[in-house]
């Protein structure tokens, strides 16, 4: 009996942990993307986190520690939406498949507007935080690369090449969500709403896909 005790409490103080990491990513996700990197403050991501900054040494070590797996975070996220459309290839019409990785792109990028707003803060210039984000960036880009052919043997996307065309789909899917508020003064709905996103996710797909 004891011995489940002990075993609840340790489930328990798992899960704490899991929390207080969730809860130090999204606070440094948040830290970085309005600061950025170098004008981050450990100390505010712990006060935003409601955690120590021992803590945050303790489960990433240092600032440049945590950027990067923030990075990781949102790339494994980016990976897990897009892992079922993957695993459809040569089952479904390549069109359908990469209008479906283009609107999970959007609508995560839309969840996590951050991540491009670090990208403008952190990743505009060469340097260690490029060098990282592209590292990590690139097997799932190169993932999309064979449906991306066999869209264009149906005579879609010529005018593009698998990377200007990643290039293309980060401006005009993701950027706006990073400068939302300067977007919505042209915009008659907010980026931001479920109206907004799908109205949004909508004119991309159009623009990319039409025949004309």
């Amino acid at each position: 009996m004891l011995r489940d005790k002990k075993a609840i409490k340790g489930k328990q103080d798992a899960q704490t942990s899991a929390q207080t990491r969730r809860n130090i990513l999204a606070a440094a996700a948040l830290e970085f993307s309005q600061r950025g990197f170098a004008a981050a403050s450990l100390r505010e991501i712990a006060s935003q986190a409601q955690t120590t900054h021992g803590l945050i040494r303790h489960h990433f070590g240092s600032k440049q520690e945590l950027w990067c797996a923030m990075v990781d975070e949102f790339v494994t996220k980016m990976a897990q939406q897009h892992q079922p459309l993957i695993d459809r290839q040569g089952q479904t019409d390549p069109v359908e498949l990469l209008k479906g990785f283009v609107s999970n792109f959007i609508i995560l990028s839309a969840r996590h507007p951050e991540v491009s707003k670090i990208i403008l803060l952190d990743c505009s210039r060469n340097g260690p935080h490029l060098d990282y984000l592209y590292d990590k960036m690139l097997p799932l880009h190169k993932t999309i690369s064979p449906v991306f052919k066999a869209v264009q043997q149906q005579g879609l996307l010529n005018h593009f090449d698998e990377d200007n065309f990643f290039i293309f789909l980060l401006n005009l899917g993701a950027f706006p969500f990073a400068t939302a508020d300067f977007t919505n003064r042209f915009y008659q709905k907010d980026i931001r709403s479920q109206e907004g996103l799908t109205k949004h996710v909508q004119l991309v797909l159009a623009t990319l896909f039409s025949k004309e």
